[in-house]
């Protein structure tokens, strides 16, 4: 049956719409954050999005991660997590025809540090002056309620998009980016005409991302009685070591000199992270073995084959300096290539004008300095991609929150994009 004539709703009533889901947003928020969902645990968070999803009158496909059917794809990360039957979510509304879009968002989070540093519970959603806070607020269960509600308000207004609109809801984006991956192999995603990943970037679209993967250096030393150390080899003196020539590196990446033109401006865009050291055994001993957990972030231009090469080249010399020591290095966890998104394509040019009716002004372009699974979409399917979402604050950090103004503004854009994208028609009758 063709598509019926349909008013449009107008850019006031869709904003009314959406600041009268203001409720809806932070209940459903609220029961995202409170299903604590760390990388290899999403299941919690992923049973709450299904409902809601369901609400919508949206049945989810589940894909299940198999991580070792990933392994021969370009983009696959080593695994860090085991399968243990977790999946994605995808659900998928099929209007009368138009162009679509997919919402793609990740369902896991880090995690928390020491529950005593944070002000309240890191997993209990609390409201406090317009922010919610909570492990997972802001990056990214914020945004993925911000799609949900762009969706709900349309149709409170009597009418509903009238091109494919998908949410995928998807494991790993903090460790790896297989859950991604995962439904680009064994799902649909690649008939979306576009993809917009809701990231906390505080309303602004990106335009590049750093490449991004971990290694794991392990130093093996001579164990000896304190009192004798001149005879032993110390593998976490040699561990602190390596980070100083880590940090000489760190510093040549970011020489004005040899950036990358998107990053031109920015203060320091290559960051080496040491996330994790781990050593020795007893404190009058000299200790045995040293581990760093390092993530390391280059340039889009740089092959992160060579980005490896060069890294292990310099941790190797360094190693082969300090007598007795041993090296081992290893990559578990991202292997992520850098990009650079094309933000005047069609879609993209169509949600910077919705971000500018909806706030008066054109959206900050952005080049991060980290990844994001925008880069699945970019490099393997080459489709027009950006990440824009709500506002948030120390994501990644203690007492991590997103502001519910914000995430109105966001929801209100999405559902101005869907709008003007995919079209709108009437409801059909169920």
């Amino acid at each position: 049956m063709p598509p019926q004539p349909c008013l449009p709703p107008s850019n006031a009533a869709i904003a009314d719409a959406v600041q009268a889901l203001q409720p809806y947003m932070i209940e459903a928020l609220g029961g995202l954050v409170a299903a604590a969902s760390p990388s290899g645990a999403e299941t919690p968070a992923a049973v709450v999005a299904e409902a809601l999803l369901g609400e919508l009158g949206l049945a989810s496909e589940r894909v299940a991660l198999q991580a070792q059917s990933l392994v021969h794809m370009p983009l696959y990360s080593p695994a860090c997590c085991a399968d243990g039957g977790r999946y994605n979510l995808l659900a998928v509304h099929e209007g009368s025809g138009g162009p679509s879009v997919l919402f793609n968002g990740h369902l896991d989070v880090v995690p928390t540090g020491p529950a005593e540093m944070w002000r309240h519970p890191p997993y209990l959603p609390v409201m406090k002056d317009g922010w919610l806070h909570g492990r997972g607020s802001g990056d990214m269960k914020g945004g993925i309620v911000c799609a949900l509600a762009a969706f709900k308000a349309l149709r409170s207004l009597g009418v509903q998009p009238m091109g494919l609109v998908g949410f995928n809801w998807v494991l790993e984006e903090e460790c790896t980016g297989n859950g991604t991956l995962a439904s680009i192999a064994r799902s649909r995603v690649e008939a979306f005409d576009a993809v917009i990943i809701p990231e906390p970037l505080g309303e602004g679209l990106i335009t590049a991302q750093v490449g991004v993967f971990w290694m794991r250096i392990a130093l093996s030393g001579r164990p000896s009685h304190a009192g004798y150390m001149t005879q032993g080899a110390d593998p976490i003196a040699a561990g602190m070591a390596v980070v100083g020539e880590l940090r000489r590196l760190e510093a040549e990446w970011n020489d004005p000199a040899r950036r990358h033109p998107a990053y031109g401006s920015h203060a320091h865009p290559i960051n080496f992270n040491i996330g994790r050291i781990e050593g020795g055994e007893w404190t009058s001993s000299v200790p045995c073995r040293c581990t760093l957990d390092v993530r390391i972030g280059f340039y889009p231009d740089m092959d992160i084959a060579d980005a490896k090469a060069q890294v292990a080249a310099r941790v190797h010399a360094m190693a082969a300096r300090l007598a007795g020591i041993e090296l081992d290095i290893r990559y578990e966890g991202f292997h992520a290539p850098g990009c650079v998104f094309v933000v005047d394509s069609p879609p993209m040019r169509t949600l910077a004008e919705a971000h500018r009716q909806v706030h008066g002004t054109a959206p900050d372009k952005i080049a991060i300095t980290a990844t994001t699974d925008a880069r699945h979409f970019r490099l393997m399917l080459d489709k027009p991609v950006t990440c824009y979402g709500p506002l948030a604050r120390d994501i990644h950090g203690i007492d991590e929150a997103v502001s519910i103004a914000s995430m109105v503004r966001v929801a209100t854009t999405f559902a101005v994009f869907l709008r003007d994208w995919c079209g709108v028609e009437p409801i059909s009758p169920s």
